[in-house]
């Protein structure tokens, strides 16, 4: 049996544990008062979520970090990873796609977890998330969206949609932007998004064979909703974002350009 079919076998092994712990546990707070689950279900959801990457392989570079404040954190989307990422430096909710709640098992998670589902093209869906996140984030809680609306295979982001946006300038908080960035290398980044026709479950199988990954997350300066203007606040949003996430890829490369020269010239040396 190769090395790769053995980690395979072994992080699914782990994984399937933690699954069954995770299902035991979530059991355990839906019959706890509402008063108690409103205060604990993010900070439990997001422990287990940081285990969960731990068996996964991805490791997490910070710089800067969460607000202290209650806050809407903005993030580019590359792949469902980015919830488990995230989960290791914050116990805010998640906002996700309403596919996602009827993943098998992990879907029923995040809702246990008290993860908010919206339906893409749906006002109706759009109204009642926008009323909820509200609510949440003027009881305290801190909540994580990704405004690009779905997962993309690229570095650099689609232009951030500002609606739920609108939720930040409602509550009077701060909206802060973040970026992930799992490299620049084709292949890392193909092996990492969740695009395309893959099922969740194939998406998951595979990276269980993979090599470790390892993801930046910088944690921006939260900017202020005083404009009122939600547009606003996700252009400025998008454009922290990108202009950091462009500046760690041409890091990276101008980096591996380096190494490559500095190869050639030990080569020419040599010889």
């Amino acid at each position: 049996m190769s090395l790769k079919e053995l980690r395979r076998l072994s992080r699914a092994a782990l994984l399937f544990t933690h699954v069954l712990w995770g299902i035991l546990l979530s059991f355990a707070v839906l019959l706890m008062p509402p008063a108690w689950r409103a205060r604990h279900v993010s900070g439990i959801g997001a422990a287990w979520l940081r285990r969960a990457a731990t068996i996964l392989g991805v490791k997490v570079m910070v710089h800067g970090r969460p607000a202290d404040e209650t806050c809407i954190l903005v993030a580019n989307h590359i792949s469902w990873l980015d919830i488990l990422v995230l989960a290791t430096q914050s116990d805010a909710g998640f906002v996700a796609k309403a596919e996602v709640g009827h993943w098998p098992v992990l879907g029923w998670m995040f809702r246990a977890g008290g993860t908010e589902f919206v339906r893409r093209g749906e006002h109706t869906s759009y109204r009642c998330l926008l009323a909820n996140l509200t609510r949440r984030l003027k009881a305290g809680e801190s909540m994580t969206v990704f405004p690009e609306g779905t997962s993309r295979g690229q570095v650099l982001p689609a232009r951030f949609r500002p609606r739920l946006l609108q939720a930040a300038v409602d509550a009077g908080v701060h909206v802060q932007p973040v970026a992930i960035y799992y490299g620049a290398d084709p292949a890392v980044l193909g092996r990492v998004a969740f695009v395309g026709e893959a099922t969740f479950l194939e998406h998951l199988w595979a990276l269980l064979g993979a090599d470790p990954v390892l993801a930046e997350v910088t944690y921006l300066p939260p900017l202020a909703t005083v404009t009122g203007d939600c547009r606003l606040l996700a252009d400025e949003a998008w454009r922290a974002v990108s202009h950091t996430l462009s500046r760690l890829e041409l890091f990276e490369l101008d980096s591996h350009r380096g190494l490559e020269l500095h190869a050639v010239e030990l080569t020419t040396h040599a010889a």
